[in-house]
């Protein structure tokens, strides 16, 4: 049960990116309605899960909620440009590249000569992935070309949002569950602030967007819980694996368009990100 338990947060982040094309809407009013599920799931949790606060873990971790909103409003733009199953494994690498330096540099990860060698492998097989992943075929494709150099400029401030989000609770040692509310609480502030023009942002729409936002918050509980009962080294690589559900959805379920030889690359793509992630995964039992 507890694998099946690990295996969960991916499973409701691979269908959460397939369902927001679907339910439709700006990228501005997408990430208002996301980041008001977010809350209020919180909230609704916050009775039955763990918590101490102190004034710098609230602080951080609305800060933390933040960078996050940056980060999801940069995905969302780049499920519009580039589609979904393009999107999540050039921003899956990005953000393990991210989160894997700051790490070694700040956390003191990979101590060990063993633990470097397989990470530093696992970066290059991220960058060789995200390569293999935002191929275009040229030809007719020189406008969809221009679509992926934007696509990747705005997935890529999109990492940073997500790697800030991680990193910066990681560096004051804040505890997932100490900071879920009032990261989510600094998640609404962003999305308001992204929203504050948006026509229409309350509305019914509004009401079906909380639902994707629900799904995203029901997952990171989950791997909170799993985190705890079974360790980072085996519910962090099984929570990536969503990144597998929304490629290939998108693909096959959302009808994204792809020449043959771009399904190929980013089939050959999502590869070696995986493979990368089970490195990472090796690199947390050293």
């Amino acid at each position: 049960m507890d694998l099946v338990l690990a295996a969960m947060p991916s499973l409701v982040w691979g269908i959460y990116a397939l369902i927001m094309p679907v339910i439709g809407g700006t990228s501005r009013h997408q990430t208002f309605g996301v980041t008001i599920g977010c809350l209020l799931f919180a909230l609704i949790a916050f009775p039955f899960v763990p918590h101490t606060y102190t004034p710098l873990t609230v602080l951080i971790s609305f800060l933390s909620g933040i960078f996050w909103t940056i980060g999801n409003y940069g995905q969302i733009c780049g499920f519009k440009e580039i589609g979904v199953s393009s999107t999540m494994p050039i921003s899956t690498g990005e953000q393990l590249v991210g989160t894997s330096l700051v790490g070694v540099l700040f956390l003191g990860d990979w101590a060990s000569t063993q633990a470097k060698v397989l990470g530093f492998l696992a970066i290059a097989l991220f960058i060789v992935g995200v390569a293999f992943t935002s191929y275009v075929e040229r030809g007719d494709g020189d406008e969809r070309a221009n679509n992926m150099i934007t696509g990747l400029t705005v997935i890529t401030i999109s990492s940073l949002g997500f790697i800030a989000y991680v990193s910066v609770i990681q560096l004051f040692s804040i505890n997932s569950f100490d900071a879920m509310l009032p990261q989510a609480v600094g998640m609404f502030v962003g999305g308001l602030v992204i929203g504050a023009r948006e026509p229409g942002k309350f509305s019914k729409k509004t009401l079906v967007l909380m639902l994707p936002g629900i799904l995203w918050a029901i997952g990171n509980l989950i791997l909170m819980i799993s985190n705890s009962r079974l360790g980072v080294a085996i519910s962090f690589p099984m929570s990536q694996m969503g990144l597998i559900i929304s490629t290939i959805g998108g693909m096959v379920f959302l009808h994204e368009s792809k020449t043959r030889k771009e399904k190929i690359s980013v089939c050959i793509g999502l590869v070696f990100v995986v493979v990368g992630i089970a490195l990472v995964a090796l690199t947390k039992t050293m």
